[in-house]
């Protein structure tokens, strides 16, 4: 950033701080994490259209991202016994991920040996991995177990058809791949998020629910949806009578080889939009019914103007208390902003973890197939694991939603459905609007300050690709 360059960061109103004002107003020490503040901004430049349906963009993002990443694959506590398997496909390779010891994982390009048909179509346990076709077999290692009518395959040497590996990596019960045998360790790309999760261990979660969707748009359309809350004024205006939109605090981290970004939005507090005169007592009752939802039968409190509480401290003291009892853990350190704000990781190129209860989620966005007009969306919705001893709960199983299945064909989840409903509904619009935009303006313009993690998801994506 140009030491002349001024950046507005954020809009407050005299009821709405702005997020680095509310955690220092926090009732609890927010610890390390929430109090760093970013060490890049990447300078303003138009993004061409054309990246979003290109097929020789997307081939070049097959060959020097998807091939040189590191990737989120899945959870370990998706394939929790020795010999579970689960498969992960970006675009149209695929791969999958072993659990071949009690503590160790192994990943394998997803095609047998003999004549390429897919090893692994589901989450499956087995002692050996079996080609569904003829029987060849593979033991967890990779190495060759056996061949039916061997006699028949004379020039065929063990040692040559070992299962083709690729490299594999684990942080906070996520496990990575990368198809590069020459790449650094996950350790160089992770940056500053293990420090920033030891107040709130991944590993100390699992996996509540967990939906896939296909989505009518480019991967990177669908994941820049999810990068900034300058869409909530308009895609989410039902709430903004709790929801600090413009108060958001974006940051970037650029750390050698690691990309990761992140954004605090803060709840319990009206937008900035709605001005000057608006009730903090209506965004604390309104956050309140909305964590209630989480919590069917539980008494929906009420902001209490005698208490010495602020509104959005009360709402966050009432999910403290609530938490603590139904997992009989303890959450009386935990600052209200990790009880309530959207604190959204980014790890470049697909990766979303959330911090916090505010929102417990993880993101991982993918091309789908050859297209680049279509994608997958992974969402899964995690909780803390239950104290007093209670058995680790089973990883939720995937739910697959088509491309025009809305994700409120799966009341189970909640508002979360007409939240991911109401994002749903822009991305094909966007898709079809960026093949039909005149050419003398086929370039994405993008806020200094609220889009800039889509601004840094390109300016790496270019270093990548040499684009």
């Amino acid at each position: 950033m140009a030491a002349s360059e001024s950046i507005i960061r954020g809009f407050a109103s005299a009821v709405s701080p702005l997020t680095e004002t509310l955690l220092a107003q926090d009732t609890r020490d927010v610890g390390v994490g929430l109090k760093a503040r970013g060490n890049y901004m990447p300078q303003p430049k138009k993004i061409p259209l054309s990246r979003y349906y290109s097929r020789e963009y997307a081939a070049l993002e097959k060959e020097k991202l998807w091939k040189k990443s590191w990737q989120f694959a899945c959870r370990e506590e998706d394939i929790p016994q020795v010999g579970d398997r689960a498969p992960y496909s970006v675009g149209d390779m695929s791969f999958v991920v072993v659990r071949d010891t009690a503590n160790s994982f192994k990943a394998f390009y997803n095609a047998c040996l003999h004549r390429g048909t897919r090893l692994c179509d589901g989450v499956g346990s087995a002692s050996s991995l079996r080609c569904p076709f003829h029987a060849w077999e593979w033991n967890l290692d990779g190495t060759l177990k056996n061949i039916p009518s061997r006699w028949d395959f004379a020039k065929v040497a063990s040692a040559d058809y070992r299962l083709p590996e690729v490299k594999v990596g684990t942080w906070g019960g996520f496990i990575f791949i990368n198809p590069d045998p020459s790449a650094a360790p996950l350790d160089s790309v992770l940056g500053v998020l293990p420090e920033f999760f030891k107040s709130c261990p991944a590993e100390d979660r699992f996996t509540a629910f967990h939906i896939r969707k296909r989505v009518r748009a480019n991967w990177k359309v669908t994941l820049e949806a999810f990068l900034e809350a300058y869409h909530v004024v308009e895609t989410h205006s039902d709430s903004l009578s709790f929801t600090g939109d413009a108060s958001t605090q974006y940051d970037i981290w650029e750390e050698g080889a690691a990309h990761i970004s992140r954004l605090i939005t803060p709840l319990g507090i009206p937008s900035p939009h709605l001005g000057d005169e608006a009730s903090v007592a209506a965004a604390a009752d309104r956050a309140f019914e909305v964590f209630a939802m989480a919590m069917p039968g539980v008494p929906v409190p009420k902001y209490d103007p005698t208490s010495k509480l602020s509104p959005r401290a009360q709402v966050a003291q009432w999910r403290r208390q609530m938490m603590s009892i139904g997992l009989a853990r303890d959450f009386a350190s935990w600052p209200d902003a990790a009880m309530l704000d959207s604190v959204q990781y980014f790890m470049f190129p697909n990766f979303c973890p959330w911090y916090g209860e505010g929102l417990p989620l993880i993101y991982q966005f993918l091309p789908f197939g050859d297209d680049p007009n279509h994608s997958l969306m992974s969402v899964r919705l995690t909780a803390p694991l239950p104290g007093g001893g209670a058995p680790r709960p089973p990883s939720a199983p995937i739910v697959e939603l088509d491309f025009d299945e809305p994700f409120s064909s799966k009341p189970e989840i909640g508002l979360l459905s007409l939240i991911f409903d109401q994002d749903m509904s822009n991305l094909p619009r966007i898709q079809a609007g960026v093949r039909s935009a005149a050419p003398a303006h086929a370039e994405a313009t993008l806020g200094r300050y609220q889009e800039q993690r889509i601004q840094h998801l390109h300016e790496v994506l270019d270093k990548m690709l040499g684009a």
